[in-house]
Protein backbone atom coordinates (compact mmCIF):
# COMPACT_ATOMS: atom_id res chain seq x y z
CA UNK A 1 0.00 0.00 0.00
CA UNK A 2 1.09 3.67 -0.55
CA UNK A 3 2.14 5.74 2.11
CA UNK A 4 2.00 9.04 2.57
CA UNK A 5 4.38 11.89 3.51
CA UNK A 6 3.00 12.38 6.89
CA UNK A 7 3.09 7.94 7.38
CA UNK A 8 6.61 8.62 7.44
CA UNK A 9 8.60 8.62 10.45
CA UNK A 10 9.97 12.00 11.26
CA UNK A 11 13.80 10.81 10.52
CA UNK A 12 13.15 10.32 7.34
CA UNK A 13 12.02 13.96 7.00
CA UNK A 14 14.74 14.98 8.69
CA UNK A 15 16.91 13.24 6.47
CA UNK A 16 15.32 14.56 2.99
CA UNK A 17 15.61 17.92 4.61
CA UNK A 18 19.25 17.96 5.68
CA UNK A 19 20.14 15.91 2.34
CA UNK A 20 17.77 18.19 0.26
CA UNK A 21 16.71 21.48 1.89
CA UNK A 22 13.88 21.95 3.86
CA UNK A 23 10.67 20.45 2.53
CA UNK A 24 8.42 22.98 0.82
CA UNK A 25 6.12 20.71 -1.27
CA UNK A 26 5.09 16.97 -1.70
CA UNK A 27 3.68 15.44 -5.23
CA UNK A 28 2.82 11.83 -5.24
CA UNK A 29 2.83 10.46 -8.78
CA UNK A 30 -0.19 9.57 -10.52
CA UNK A 31 1.40 6.09 -11.57
CA UNK A 32 3.36 2.94 -9.63
CA UNK A 33 2.28 0.70 -7.04
CA UNK A 34 5.92 -0.96 -5.58
CA UNK A 35 7.11 1.74 -3.81
CA UNK A 36 5.80 2.17 -0.61
CA UNK A 37 6.67 5.56 -1.04
CA UNK A 38 6.58 7.56 -3.90
CA UNK A 39 6.82 11.41 -4.55
CA UNK A 40 8.42 14.61 -6.21
CA UNK A 41 9.81 16.93 -3.38
CA UNK A 42 10.35 20.08 -3.88
CA UNK A 43 12.97 21.98 -1.22
CA UNK A 44 13.92 25.33 -0.82
CA UNK A 45 16.92 24.21 -2.88
CA UNK A 46 15.52 21.90 -5.58
CA UNK A 47 13.02 19.42 -6.40
CA UNK A 48 14.23 15.32 -6.03
CA UNK A 49 12.31 12.16 -6.63
CA UNK A 50 12.29 10.09 -3.12
CA UNK A 51 11.49 6.68 -2.87
CA UNK A 52 11.31 5.08 0.84
CA UNK A 53 11.01 1.53 1.43
CA UNK A 54 10.59 -0.28 5.37
CA UNK A 55 13.60 -2.79 5.56
CA UNK A 56 11.70 -5.20 6.46
CA UNK A 57 9.59 -4.88 2.92
CA UNK A 58 9.54 -7.90 0.64
CA UNK A 59 10.69 -5.40 -1.59
CA UNK A 60 13.57 -4.35 -0.39
CA UNK A 61 15.34 -5.57 -3.06
CA UNK A 62 14.01 -3.42 -5.56
CA UNK A 63 14.89 -0.43 -3.89
CA UNK A 64 18.71 -1.54 -4.23
CA UNK A 65 18.76 -3.02 -7.19
CA UNK A 66 16.94 0.42 -9.15
CA UNK A 67 20.10 2.23 -7.20
CA UNK A 68 23.05 -0.36 -8.69
CA UNK A 69 21.06 0.59 -12.23
CA UNK A 70 21.29 4.16 -11.92
CA UNK A 71 24.79 5.20 -12.54
CA UNK A 72 24.76 2.56 -15.85
CA UNK A 73 21.66 4.23 -17.17
CA UNK A 74 22.06 7.75 -16.31
CA UNK A 75 21.27 10.23 -19.05
CA UNK A 76 18.54 8.17 -19.94
CA UNK A 77 17.36 7.27 -16.71
CA UNK A 78 16.88 8.76 -13.97
CA UNK A 79 20.23 10.12 -11.90
CA UNK A 80 21.11 8.81 -8.37
CA UNK A 81 21.60 11.33 -5.56
CA UNK A 82 21.99 9.48 -2.59
CA UNK A 83 20.78 6.59 -0.75
CA UNK A 84 20.33 6.33 3.07
CA UNK A 85 18.98 4.29 6.15
CA UNK A 86 16.80 6.30 8.88
CA UNK A 87 14.38 4.96 11.43
CA UNK A 88 14.22 1.37 10.24
CA UNK A 89 13.77 2.66 6.49
CA UNK A 90 15.85 2.91 3.12
CA UNK A 91 15.15 6.47 1.23
CA UNK A 92 16.43 6.80 -2.04
CA UNK A 93 16.67 10.36 -4.02
CA UNK A 94 16.67 10.58 -7.43
CA UNK A 95 16.82 13.35 -9.45
CA UNK A 96 13.31 14.94 -11.00
CA UNK A 97 12.93 13.68 -14.33
CA UNK A 98 10.39 15.96 -16.15
CA UNK A 99 8.03 14.79 -18.58
CA UNK A 100 4.50 13.26 -19.24
CA UNK A 101 3.74 9.18 -19.63
CA UNK A 102 4.01 8.44 -23.13
CA UNK A 103 1.38 8.11 -25.54
CA UNK A 104 1.18 4.49 -26.97
CA UNK A 105 -2.09 5.02 -29.35
CA UNK A 106 -1.67 4.74 -33.13
CA UNK A 107 -0.22 7.82 -35.01
CA UNK A 108 1.11 8.95 -31.44
CA UNK A 109 4.72 11.34 -31.93
CA UNK A 110 5.90 9.34 -29.13
CA UNK A 111 6.34 6.29 -31.08
CA UNK A 112 9.17 7.03 -33.32
CA UNK A 113 11.32 8.79 -30.38
CA UNK A 114 10.72 5.62 -28.09
CA UNK A 115 12.29 3.53 -30.75
CA UNK A 116 15.36 5.54 -31.02
CA UNK A 117 15.94 5.63 -27.10
CA UNK A 118 15.14 1.67 -26.91
CA UNK A 119 17.89 1.28 -30.07
CA UNK A 120 20.52 3.89 -28.25
CA UNK A 121 19.58 2.19 -24.87
CA UNK A 122 20.38 -1.45 -25.80
CA UNK A 123 23.82 -0.11 -27.90
CA UNK A 124 24.94 1.31 -25.06
CA UNK A 125 23.96 -0.96 -22.22
CA UNK A 126 25.73 -3.64 -24.51
CA UNK A 127 27.71 -5.39 -23.08
CA UNK A 128 25.30 -5.46 -19.94
CA UNK A 129 27.55 -3.55 -17.01
CA UNK A 130 28.36 -5.61 -13.90
CA UNK A 131 25.05 -5.59 -11.51
CA UNK A 132 24.41 -8.09 -8.73
CA UNK A 133 21.18 -8.82 -10.46
CA UNK A 134 19.93 -11.97 -12.16
CA UNK A 135 19.41 -12.69 -15.63
CA UNK A 136 15.90 -12.67 -17.65
CA UNK A 137 16.96 -16.12 -18.50
CA UNK A 138 17.63 -17.07 -14.57
CA UNK A 139 14.51 -15.63 -13.59
CA UNK A 140 12.63 -17.47 -15.99
CA UNK A 141 14.25 -20.76 -16.15
CA UNK A 142 11.65 -23.42 -15.06
CA UNK A 143 8.61 -21.26 -16.04
CA UNK A 144 5.48 -23.55 -15.94
CA UNK A 145 2.80 -21.07 -15.60
CA UNK A 146 0.61 -22.41 -18.30
CA UNK A 147 0.17 -25.72 -16.34
CA UNK A 148 -0.89 -23.42 -13.42
CA UNK A 149 -3.55 -21.48 -14.85
CA UNK A 150 -4.83 -24.59 -16.20
CA UNK A 151 -4.61 -26.19 -13.35
CA UNK A 152 -6.85 -23.52 -11.98
CA UNK A 153 -9.51 -23.64 -14.44
CA UNK A 154 -8.30 -20.17 -15.48
CA UNK A 155 -7.95 -20.77 -19.51
CA UNK A 156 -9.79 -19.11 -22.22
CA UNK A 157 -11.06 -20.89 -24.80
CA UNK A 158 -7.87 -19.79 -27.51
CA UNK A 159 -5.31 -20.69 -24.94
CA UNK A 160 -7.56 -23.78 -24.16
CA UNK A 161 -6.98 -24.87 -27.63
CA UNK A 162 -3.51 -23.84 -27.99
CA UNK A 163 -2.38 -25.04 -24.89
CA UNK A 164 -0.06 -27.60 -25.92
CA UNK A 165 2.01 -25.14 -27.75
CA UNK A 166 1.89 -22.27 -25.32
CA UNK A 167 3.57 -24.49 -23.10
CA UNK A 168 5.95 -25.81 -25.31
CA UNK A 169 6.61 -22.43 -26.04
CA UNK A 170 6.89 -21.12 -22.54
CA UNK A 171 10.10 -24.24 -21.96
CA UNK A 172 11.56 -22.66 -24.27
CA UNK A 173 11.71 -18.98 -23.32
CA UNK A 174 14.46 -18.75 -20.70
CA UNK A 175 17.06 -19.91 -23.78
CA UNK A 176 15.42 -17.70 -25.95
CA UNK A 177 15.71 -14.27 -24.09
CA UNK A 178 19.17 -14.79 -22.96
CA UNK A 179 22.04 -12.26 -23.86
CA UNK A 180 24.08 -9.93 -22.57
CA UNK A 181 22.33 -5.95 -22.44
CA UNK A 182 21.15 -5.09 -19.73
CA UNK A 183 17.23 -4.87 -20.06
CA UNK A 184 14.55 -2.43 -18.20
CA UNK A 185 11.95 -5.37 -18.46
CA UNK A 186 9.40 -3.85 -16.99
CA UNK A 187 8.43 -1.07 -19.91
CA UNK A 188 5.37 0.82 -19.66
CA UNK A 189 3.82 3.75 -20.38
CA UNK A 190 3.96 5.20 -17.00
CA UNK A 191 7.92 4.40 -17.02
CA UNK A 192 8.77 6.15 -20.19
CA UNK A 193 8.63 9.83 -19.50
CA UNK A 194 8.25 12.31 -22.61
CA UNK A 195 9.74 15.79 -22.32
CA UNK A 196 9.52 17.48 -25.86
CA UNK A 197 12.17 15.77 -28.30
CA UNK A 198 13.31 13.52 -25.17
CA UNK A 199 12.67 10.60 -23.94
CA UNK A 200 13.81 8.96 -20.26
CA UNK A 201 13.40 5.57 -19.30
CA UNK A 202 12.64 5.36 -15.56
CA UNK A 203 11.92 2.84 -12.32
CA UNK A 204 14.88 0.70 -13.08
CA UNK A 205 13.82 -1.83 -10.38
CA UNK A 206 13.76 -5.15 -12.61
CA UNK A 207 17.10 -5.17 -14.73
CA UNK A 208 18.38 -8.11 -15.54
CA UNK A 209 21.10 -9.03 -18.71
CA UNK A 210 18.81 -10.52 -21.49
CA UNK A 211 18.72 -10.50 -25.78
CA UNK A 212 18.67 -6.82 -26.51
CA UNK A 213 15.16 -6.76 -28.35
CA UNK A 214 13.32 -7.82 -25.18
CA UNK A 215 12.83 -4.51 -24.69
CA UNK A 216 10.83 -3.55 -27.46
CA UNK A 217 9.34 -6.76 -27.55
CA UNK A 218 6.95 -6.49 -24.33
CA UNK A 219 6.00 -3.31 -25.56
CA UNK A 220 4.44 -5.09 -28.80
CA UNK A 221 1.43 -5.75 -26.55
CA UNK A 222 0.99 -2.91 -24.35
CA UNK A 223 0.73 -1.01 -28.40
CA UNK A 224 -1.75 -3.21 -28.98
CA UNK A 225 -4.03 -2.90 -25.92
CA UNK A 226 -3.46 0.99 -26.82
CA UNK A 227 -5.39 0.45 -29.98
CA UNK A 228 -3.19 -0.81 -32.90
CA UNK A 229 -3.01 -4.11 -34.63
CA UNK A 230 -0.98 -6.62 -34.08
CA UNK A 231 1.06 -5.97 -37.62
CA UNK A 232 0.38 -2.36 -37.24
CA UNK A 233 2.42 -3.13 -33.55
CA UNK A 234 4.80 -5.32 -34.99
CA UNK A 235 5.65 -2.86 -37.57
CA UNK A 236 6.89 -0.49 -35.21
CA UNK A 237 8.96 -2.91 -33.19
CA UNK A 238 10.56 -3.66 -36.52
CA UNK A 239 12.23 0.18 -36.73
CA UNK A 240 14.26 -0.74 -33.79
CA UNK A 241 17.54 -2.42 -35.62
CA UNK A 242 17.58 -4.92 -32.30
CA UNK A 243 14.04 -6.40 -32.80
CA UNK A 244 14.37 -6.66 -36.91
CA UNK A 245 17.07 -9.36 -36.34
CA UNK A 246 15.52 -11.03 -33.74
CA UNK A 247 14.26 -14.85 -34.46
CA UNK A 248 10.56 -14.75 -34.76
CA UNK A 249 10.58 -18.18 -32.73
CA UNK A 250 12.59 -16.64 -29.98
CA UNK A 251 9.85 -13.72 -29.99
CA UNK A 252 6.86 -16.09 -29.70
CA UNK A 253 8.90 -17.58 -26.71
CA UNK A 254 8.60 -14.39 -25.00
CA UNK A 255 5.57 -13.89 -26.26
CA UNK A 256 3.87 -17.01 -24.82
CA UNK A 257 5.34 -15.70 -21.10
CA UNK A 258 4.00 -12.58 -21.26
CA UNK A 259 0.26 -14.12 -22.13
CA UNK A 260 0.72 -16.65 -19.21
CA UNK A 261 1.88 -13.63 -16.59
CA UNK A 262 -0.62 -10.95 -17.95
CA UNK A 263 -3.15 -14.04 -17.79
CA UNK A 264 -2.51 -14.51 -14.33
CA UNK A 265 -3.03 -10.94 -13.62
CA UNK A 266 -5.94 -10.50 -14.84
CA UNK A 267 -7.24 -13.27 -13.18
CA UNK A 268 -6.03 -12.44 -10.02
CA UNK A 269 -6.98 -8.26 -10.15
CA UNK A 270 -8.79 -8.23 -13.26
CA UNK A 271 -9.35 -4.26 -14.14
CA UNK A 272 -6.67 -2.98 -16.69
CA UNK A 273 -5.25 -6.44 -16.94
CA UNK A 274 -8.09 -8.31 -18.92
CA UNK A 275 -7.39 -5.83 -21.78
CA UNK A 276 -3.83 -6.49 -21.61
CA UNK A 277 -4.34 -10.13 -21.31
CA UNK A 278 -6.39 -10.20 -24.78
CA UNK A 279 -3.51 -8.26 -26.21
CA UNK A 280 -1.49 -10.50 -25.38
CA UNK A 281 -2.90 -13.29 -26.46
CA UNK A 282 -3.64 -11.18 -29.73
CA UNK A 283 0.27 -11.44 -30.20
CA UNK A 284 0.80 -14.87 -29.47
CA UNK A 285 -2.06 -16.08 -31.96
CA UNK A 286 0.12 -14.08 -34.43
CA UNK A 287 3.63 -15.63 -33.53
CA UNK A 288 2.13 -19.04 -32.57
CA UNK A 289 2.70 -20.93 -36.44
CA UNK A 290 6.31 -19.29 -36.22
CA UNK A 291 6.76 -20.22 -32.98
CA UNK A 292 6.32 -23.80 -33.37
CA UNK A 293 7.57 -24.15 -36.33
Amino acid sequence: MRRRWTDLPLAVHDLIAERCGAVTAVTAPDAGEIAEFAAAVDTDADRVFVKAVRLDSPNLWMAHKEAQAAPAVQGIGARLRWQEQADGWLVTAFEYVPGRHADLSPDSSDLPLIAGTLATLADRLTPAPALRTLSLAQRWAGSALWPRIAAADGLTSWQAAHSDALVALEARASEAVAGDTLAHTDMTAPNILVDGARVRIIDWSWPAPAAAWVDTASLVPRLIAAGHTVDRAHRWAMTVPHFAVAEPAKVAALASVTAARWRLRAIQDGGPWLTLSVAADLWAADLLAVGTS
